[in-house]
């Protein structure tokens, strides 16, 4: 099997890319080989290196500055996803399209189903709503979309990593305790979209959520953040974490306050089980610090 991976140095792309199954032919191009702003020569690169599938995880995820830069988003978040499902298509292959919960509003208190509707409050919500229309247009049961929330990998910056940083300094922080979802780990992300690569039944559906069991506050999974920091042996005994509401940070791209998405059951039939987003976290941080320089 031929699989071609976009965002191969991105968190997601990475764990990816460290977890590829023995014997599968994975093309990972870096991001001068694979430019997603040059729509035709994309085109030209897909349809010559003929994939049996592709996982999709490269995107444009400045959020704030995609409210001034929608258009360069929309380019590479829609226009890209669109010339790459058209090109799977003639190819007669599958795609994995990874996407987001910024697709809802943000405004509910059940986790958001497959089929919840759909009214992104932001840029980024609207261009990664917009590939996921191009997905399903171009390719239909072959074009799986994936929607994930709060992920985090061991490399790049991610929340954990700045939490970790300022808590190293001593410095008391007052973290958004108003905006909830779920935590989730990139490389258990990972293991579930080479389970679906590799899928062979057909009865997969087009529309999956994943994330990790569970719900909390930004607040409360820094919170976890430093007492898993501290149980690791890292000295953030001058640090403190306290509550505080969103209007004390605004941002130019405003944020979901509700993100949890309910974890889609098709995943079973693929033997992916969804873990807590506590466990998984006290299984990833020591991943984390051997990639970093907060060193024990």
């Amino acid at each position: 099997m031929r699989v071609l991976l976009t965002g191969e140095s991105g968190q997601l792309g990475n764990e990816c890319k460290l977890i590829a199954p023995t014997g599968c032919d994975l093309i990972a191009p870096t991001i001068d080989e694979l430019d997603l702003t040059q729509l035709g020569s994309l085109s030209a690169l897909v349809n010559s290196l003929k994939p049996d599938f592709v996982i999709h995880a490269a995107a444009y995820t400045a959020v704030d500055q995609a409210e001034s830069s929608e258009k360069e988003a929309m380019l590479i978040n829609a226009e890209a996803t669109r010339v790459i499902a058209e090109s799977v298509a003639e190819l007669g292959a599958s795609m994995a399209y990874v996407s987001t919960d910024y697709v809802f509003s943000g405004i509910g208190s059940e986790p958001w189903a497959e089929d919840s509707p759909l009214a992104p409050v932001n840029a980024y919500g609207r261009t990664k709503l917009a590939g996921e229309e191009a997905v399903r247009e171009c390719l239909g049961d072959r074009g799986h979309i994936v929607r994930t929330s709060w992920l985090y990998g061991r490399c790049g910056n991610n929340f954990i990593r700045t939490m970790l940083r300022h808590m190293k300094a001593g410095k008391a922080l007052k973290v958004i305790d108003d905006q909830k979802g779920s935590p989730t780990w990139a490389g258990g992300l990972a293991e579930a979209l080479w389970a679906l690569a590799q899928d062979k039944s057909g009865s997969i559906p087009p529309m999956l959520h994943y994330t990790d069991g569970g719900i909390t506050s930004w607040h409360d999974f820094a919170q976890q953040i430093r007492q898993e920091g501290l149980t690791l042996g890292l000295d953030l005994i001058g640090s403190s974490v306290t509550p505080c509401g969103s209007e004390e940070y605004l941002t130019p791209a405003p944020r979901p306050a509700w993100s949890p998405m309910r974890f889609s059951d098709a995943w079973s039939q693929l033997c992916i089980q969804q873990n807590s987003w506590q466990k998984t976290l006290a299984e990833a941080l020591p991943l984390l610090l051997q990639e970093d320089t907060l060193t024990i």
